[in-house]
């Protein structure tokens, strides 16, 4: 008796996927008719492999989707039908968990299922926004269009990210160096000149003093230390995963000086370009912001969202609903009335966008030259402190010992 692994349909076309026990495969398929399912595929199960394992590990990044939308475009385009384009991308994807979710979605299409629908049935890979834009583009003929449009959008969404990563990771870096450097220093270097310095009875420097102070409360007390930092740590990481905490983290980080307007500029690029999309696609305004608030990650920005609906559902203008949210840029406001007055918004807003894109840009440029001298500063101020700190009583030690 062996195991077999199938996938079949059930008489409402929805996709069964288990194992059965048969002697047989000829058996495992009666087996399958036998449950009212139509058998896809039945193999024979085998001894766990480790290609078997990796799809459960293996993640879908956001450059698969964008490889697989152009690859499913330029197909599309040619004239090949959706069923048999997957077939061809599947044949080639070498992400193992995309290939399984393209099988998955190819017969869900062969069972009678939309394009959107079959990608609809995977949201943690494809978005609300994806599925919605595949959806108008198959029911408008222009499934290319919307097919390149969405991947030059996650093309710019990962172009900005990777740069504002870029950018705050030298800082990141080097504040963790100092804080490692500095704890060596005080829990072991420190307190091996505390007691040379004690042996010779030799009055110390004030800068000497706090740092003996702080290393032998680091030495004698680094168990209450590590577990004040730990419940630090726990209590801020559960505030800030409470509904509350988040709002307000989202809100605050929008205010901290310089990185605080990197984080504006990359939200409201990001907002633009997708509303700019989805107006553009035809989507209704209300739709367009629940899509909207559902893929952007600060909480506060998404209550803005959650404002800027209830008053176009009061009749309001987009312009003045857009005022009375307080959080748009004069720019932003701008550019949307010229294009209610015009009646070409979605150009307006990807014009902001790309306005958003060349500012960050250009603040994320003049971060990078200017991080790096006042990180030089900061190391200079702290390597000059603890040099006093450790070798003026030296000097003191070395004119004891000639008296």
């Amino acid at each position: 008796m062996s195991t077999y692994i199938y996938r079949a349909r059930d008489r409402y076309g929805k996709l069964v996927v288990g194992q059965i026990d048969a002697a047989s495969l000829i058996a495992a398929e009666k087996n399958i008719e036998n449950l009212k399912l139509i058998p896809l595929s039945v193999e024979e199960k085998s001894s766990i492999s480790m290609s078997e394992l990796i799809p459960s590990f293996q993640s879908v990044s956001k450059k698969d989707i964008i490889i697989f939308s152009r690859q499913l475009a330029t197909l599309y385009q040619s004239g090949v039908p959706i069923s048999k384009s997957l077939t061809s991308l599947i044949e080639f994807t070498r992400n193992k968990k995309l290939k399984i979710i393209l099988q998955e979605v190819k017969d869900d299409i062969e069972s009678g299922q939309t394009l959107a629908k079959s990608l609809g049935n995977h949201p943690k890979i494809f978005s609300e926004i994806y599925v919605n834009m595949v959806e108008v583009g198959e029911s408008t003929g222009l499934l290319y269009d919307v097919l390149v449009r969405i991947a030059l959008l996650m093309e710019k969404e990962m172009t900005i990210k990777s740069k504002v990563k870029s950018a705050t990771f030298y800082p990141k870096l080097v504040i963790s160096a100092i804080i490692i450097a500095t704890a060596i220093l005080i829990g072991f270097v420190i307190p091996k000149f505390a007691m040379l310095y004690s042996s010779f009875n030799v009055p110390l420097p004030l800068e000497t003093r706090i740092l003996v102070v702080i290393s032998n409360f680091f030495v004698n007390y680094w168990y209450i230390m590590l577990a004040i930092f730990a419940a630090l740590i726990i209590s801020v990481k559960l505030y800030l995963n409470s509904a509350k905490g988040r709002l307000w983290w989202d809100e605050y980080k929008l205010k901290i000086p310089i990185f605080g307007s990197i984080f504006y500029k990359s939200m409201m690029g990001q907002f633009t370009r997708i509303f700019g999309l989805l107006f553009q696609s035809g989507i209704p305004v209300n739709r367009a912001f629940e899509l909207i608030r559902n893929a952007v990650e600060n909480k506060y920005f998404t209550k803005k969202i959650d404002e800027l609906q209830e008053e176009i559902a009061k009749g309001n203008s987009i312009t003045q609903s857009f005022i009375d949210s307080k959080i748009f840029s004069p720019i932003i406001i701008q550019m949307i009335s010229i294009g209610e007055e015009t009646g070409h918004i979605d150009e307006m807003l990807n014009k902001v966008a790309d306005y958003f894109d060349e500012d960050l840009d250009h603040q994320l440029s003049i971060l990078q030259a200017s991080i790096e001298p006042i990180l030089l500063t900061i190391i200079f101020g702290m390597v000059l402190f603890l040099a006093l700190a450790i070798y003026l009583p030296i000097i003191d030690v070395i004119n004891f010992v000639k008296k």
